[in-house]
């Protein structure tokens, strides 16, 4: 259970951190083609980052937990991780 929750936590974080990234490409190829980007593109940029942001917090915070209350089983996940990453 602990370790399914920590998996959630860094697949949450994982996907903020895409959806922040291809905005942020977004708007600097839109920079770099000379157009302007609005106010309400920096804003929901800034929105994506501190939401991700929020996301690595909570899971360091998952990773912690596991670690001190269910030894081993952060070494289970990160191997989980590593698969899944390369699937």
């Amino acid at each position: 259970m602990a370790r399914e929750e920590s998996l959630q936590s860094y697949l949450a974080m994982k996907e903020s951190k895409e959806e922040h990234l291809q905005v942020l490409i977004a708007l600097d190829k839109k920079r770099k083609s000379g157009a302007s980007v609005s106010l309400a593109e920096e804003a929901h940029l800034a929105t994506l980052l501190e939401q991700h942001s929020r996301n690595v917090r909570a899971f360091a915070a998952q990773m912690t937990h596991l670690k001190e209350l269910h030894p081993g089983q952060e070494k289970l996940l990160l191997q989980q991780i590593e698969r899944l990453s390369h699937q």
